[in-house]
């Protein structure tokens, strides 16, 4: 990942200028209260009383029961210690916020953007960080979702279609004669999204077409057998909807497309390939390895919840539930 330097968003030209006029002091003095509002000291937020009412029944480190209350660390949080494996933790130890240094607060209004379609450039202005820690904290946003679609499986009646989504301008592949392969090529990843009544998922299954063995793979383990599916002429369709034994509902999208959204019968999957594309056009310029990533957070966003604070508490769960560590800044 290339490395981004930014100014700092806490500083105006006429910071530490003894003589600056009385309207630069002025913006000076209203930039530093907007800053230190945005980033209070963790003492002066009620995070420590959040820790210490956190249930830790086990060692953060070897997962032993056998743990026992152990001091206070010097901003009041409860420390534990482990009797087998002898280390000391606290509550959010190997998660994506041991040793964090700014108070939780900043990461709520993070997640509220983030939540919210945000772009990186405009939640990192808005919350006056600087973009590399945007950056940073997406990477660990992105691990505790890892793992977020694994469980989720679409029932009663499924709509299934593929998008797709162009890779970066440096990675396109072309032609012996240097002209760009034209269609649904290598140079277009293929991304399979399904929904029920209530949720959608969505997962990279390669490049150009699907395939069958591909679409089976992606799906198998996500759609609830016996269920009704409706989708289009699609034959990579077929031996996942024989797999699963499900009710094919089949339509021809040439036909359909020219309904109205009311009419068209795939109006709700096609609204979700329209939200994906406006979700991945506002993190364009992306890294395409980390696809994956971003559609693992669009499911997280358009899933229940949907309001923005229960959908913020329902991630911090995660987070400290969640045994990952991620230290390193680029």
């Amino acid at each position: 990942m290339k490395k981004i330097r930014s100014k700092s968003r806490r500083k105006t030209p006429w910071s530490d200028m003894p003589e600056a006029t009385a309207l630069q002091a002025f913006i000076d003095e209203s930039n530093q209260d907007n800053y230190h509002r945005k980033h209070p000291v963790i003492s002066d937020t009620g995070e420590v009383g959040l820790l210490n009412s956190l249930e830790v029944q086990e060692c953060r480190h070897c997962r032993s029961p056998a743990i026992q209350r152990f001091g206070f660390t010097p901003n009041g949080v409860r420390r534990f210690r482990c009797k087998d494996c002898v280390r000391t933790f606290n509550a959010l130890a190997n998660t994506i916020f041991d040793s964090h240094k700014l108070p939780l607060t900043e990461w709520l209004d993070f997640l509220l953007s983030i939540f919210g379609y945000g772009s990186f450039s405009l939640t990192s202005k808005s919350n006056r960080n600087a973009y590399t820690t945007t950056r940073y904290w997406m990477e660990k946003v992105f691990l505790v979702l890892r793992e977020y679609q694994g469980t989720l499986v679409l029932s009663g009646e499924v709509e299934l279609d593929e998008t797709f989504y162009k890779v970066r301008n440096s990675d396109i592949k072309r032609r012996d004669d240097g002209k760009e392969y034209r269609g649904l090529s290598r140079n277009q990843i293929c991304i399979g999204i399904a929904c029920d009544q209530s949720s959608d998922i969505c997962f990279v299954e390669g490049e150009g077409k699907p395939t069958k063995q591909g679409t089976l793979d992606t799906f198998a383990s996500h759609i609830k057998p016996e269920s009704t599916m409706r989708h289009d002429m699609e034959q990579a369709h077929g031996p996942l909807v024989e797999a699963l034994r499900l009710r094919s509902i089949v339509y021809d999208s040439r036909q359909i497309k020219q309904l109205p959204d009311s009419e068209n019968p795939l109006n709700r999957i096609n609204q979700y390939c329209r939200m994906l594309k406006l979700f991945l056009a506002s993190h364009s310029g992306f890294i395409r390895y980390d696809l994956q990533d971003y559609l693992n957070l669009f499911c997280f966003v358009m899933n229940h919840p949907k309001d923005k604070h229960e959908k913020v508490e329902k991630f911090m769960g995660m987070a400290v539930d969640c045994r990952v560590l991620h230290r390193y800044r680029g």
